[in-house]
């Protein structure tokens, strides 16, 4: 997916929200500077289910988007309707791509009287909404940013590494690695136990075990490399997954730095016949279980760790509480609570970026397990939080 973004940069804002336009997606940090820079500001956010299954029903995201700027607009004060009316009108020119059809199944919006402030294809399907309040709505959009880090792919043999990125639906290949070895091939590859540690082949003859130590010694010097450079493409988060032959692939995940343990799949059945679409079905699965995992742990180590030490809050009151005095570190949101308690987490979402903290919507059996646990929301704490006051007799 290529988004295919229309806005406009408005005069007064900072140099990084001008920044804003040229990228793919908002960084966290990007959502931050923007919730900040507009807090006070009446702002127009639209989001757009855009997926179409019956070509006859293309235009069917048109009425849906009318219906809800009607009901956003219907109890608005005269000072307030006329900005609102701007701001939908720079909407309508930011709204189709230039192919005249959309190219996602979600899209949204954030406007002003001033104009289009940011404008997206999203990656993945939304309610139809609008709203009109002071602050942009981006709790809809931080469902699609623990998305936003890509699969940095490798597909391993004993000579070579070729490389891929895995984002939003697509899938791109990187530069190709490759190291030389002698021409015999004996087609002997390390062996590796179940804890990752390689170990030579039997021996069969003595020429077979010199070129088998030449190829052992060709991947090491290869596998030094491929760590380096996906150290280097998943600085910012990403996931990686690693196929090919089996052996040189979990030989390759070992010389990995320990801090990528918890990002990376070494995959037994991605091989290296795999066509494109192959890859990018193994990296859409490989991504969604890791975080999975990665949100699971997150999350237990939340609850039970921090909380024992008073460094974690759960619920909404308890969560509120320390959102005001400015303790949280880390907020964490189920997808249920963002959807049932939309008001709620709005608030909290606005204040947590604004002082800095960190934002993250679960998923899978991590978010089923904060819904239980905590009603939907929780926090990590920078500081433990004095015992609250009995209230007045």
């Amino acid at each position: 997916m290529t988004a295919r973004r229309r806005a406009t940069a408005i005069d007064g804002l900072s140099r990084d929200h001008h920044a804003f336009m040229e990228n793919d997606m908002l960084t966290m940090t990007q959502v931050r500077t923007l919730v900040r820079e507009l807090s006070a500001t009446k702002v127009l956010s639209v989001y757009l289910d855009t997926r179409v299954t019956d070509p006859a029903m293309r235009d069917a995201w048109r009425p849906a988007l009318n219906t809800a700027l009607r009901g956003a607009g219907a109890t608005l004060s005269d000072d307030d309707r006329g900005e609102f009316a701007l701001a939908a009108a720079h909407l309508e020119n930011a709204m189709l791509p230039e192919s005249g059809s959309w190219g996602a199944p979600g899209w949204m919006a954030l406007a002003t009287a001033n104009g289009v402030h940011f404008a997206d294809e999203l990656p993945t399907r939304t309610p139809t909404m609008a709203i009109w309040r002071d602050g942009p709505v981006i709790a809809p959009y931080l469902r699609v940013l623990k998305q936003h880090h890509p699969v940095i792919v490798a597909i391993v043999d004993s000579r070579s590494a070729t490389l891929y990125r895995y984002a939003w639906g697509r899938l791109d290949a990187l530069s190709d690695m490759r190291v030389s070895v002698d021409a015999l091939d004996t087609g002997v590859p390390p062996r590796v136990d179940s804890r990752g540690t390689s170990y030579s082949a039997p021996r069969s003859s003595t020429g077979t075990e010199r070129a088998a130590r030449r190829r052992i010694t060709a991947f090491r010097r290869l596998s030094t490399v491929l760590a380096d450079r996906l150290a280097e493409l998943a600085r910012d988060g990403s996931w990686i997954l690693i196929g090919g032959t089996p052996a040189w692939s979990r030989f390759a995940g070992a010389a990995l730095p320990a801090h990528l343990a918890a990002r990376t799949h070494i995959s037994a059945t991605l091989g290296l016949t795999a066509t494109e679409d192959e890859i990018a079905t193994a990296a859409k699965h490989a991504g969604s279980a890791l975080r999975a995992t990665r949100g699971t742990a997150l999350l237990d180590t939340m609850l039970e760790v921090a909380g024992a030490e008073g460094r974690a809050v759960r619920g909404v009151p308890a969560t509120q509480r320390a959102l005001r005095t400015s303790a949280v570190d880390l907020l964490v949101l189920s997808p249920a609570f963002l959807f049932t308690e939309a008001d709620e987490a709005e608030s909290s979402v606005h204040a947590a970026l604004q002082q800095g903290a960190r934002v993250e919507v679960l998923s899978g059996e991590a978010a089923e397990q904060l819904d239980r646990a905590a009603g939907g929301i929780a926090g990590k704490l920078r500081f433990a939080l004095d015992p609250e006051p009995p209230p007045a007799a």
